[in-house]
């Protein structure tokens, strides 16, 4: 009961800047959904892309039900990665359950503490340290993922790279984690434009708006939210 309360509570908490950024993307996701041939992928698609952005919405804000909420999109982003032949980001949603979603499911009482805390920042010796490993990660995931056949090897192995660093750093505490949310978001929206001008994923469109709408958030969440205190 006090899960649910504390839920309750949750979805009670966002603020207006998030509640009207949300409904502008469920109307436009019904539009899409209303517009196309209703089906199990199309449901899927539109159940995600809503679930995925509430997450993205409290995750701007600071607040921990967005572990609930991107467990649930995640299975829907792994169906749909999937079925579009987006193996990295598939991992790369795995990595995200792990690291975020799970532990804000197990710590919901007290995972704002950290935050509170105090958010640590990278050293120009750690962000030299982290675009290093970004390229040379991003450049075995491209090989890699070429040979398991992978439809868009070269930004899907971005999106991997750079997703799975930044829920690294999220899971450490890192508020550096916002600009690597920016380069992912950018990486995915190459990566479901390039899915939408080759037409192999009926999911292409309302992916793509999502993840425009995940850039939208993160410059929020760069910007204003308790996350990013300082420049970097």
């Amino acid at each position: 009961m006090q899960y649910i309360k504390w839920l309750r509570d949750e979805i009670k908490s966002i603020n207006t800047a998030g509640f009207v950024m949300l409904a502008f993307m469920i109307g436009v996701q019904l539009a899409l959904l209303l517009s196309s041939d209703i089906s199990t992928k199309t449901l899927i698609t539109f159940v995600a892309t809503i679930i995925g952005s509430a997450c993205t919405v409290y995750m701007m804000i600071g607040r921990p039900i967005n572990g609930l909420l991107g467990l649930i999109s995640a299975i829907g982003f792994i169906y749909i990665h999937y079925t579009a032949g987006h193996y990295a980001s598939v991992l790369d949603q795995l990595v995200f359950v792990a690291l975020i979603d799970v532990p804000l499911l197990i710590k919901w009482r007290t995972w704002g503490h950290r935050v509170e805390g105090g958010v640590k920042f990278l050293t120009r010796r750690g962000w030299l340290l982290t675009i290093v490993g970004m390229l040379a990660a991003w450049a075995v995931a491209t090989y890699a993922y070429t040979q398991l056949g992978d439809t868009n090897p070269l930004w899907d192995s971005l999106s991997l790279t750079i997703g799975a660093i930044a829920s690294i750093y999220v899971f450490k505490g890192y508020g550096d984690s916002y600009t690597l949310w920016l380069l992912s978001d950018f990486a995915n929206i190459a990566l479901w434009a390039t899915a939408l001008a080759a037409n192999y994923s009926s999911s292409a469109l309302p992916m793509l708006l999502t993840m425009s709408f995940y850039l939208a958030t993160a410059l929020y969440g760069r910007f204003v939210s308790v996350w990013s205190k300082r420049k970097i």
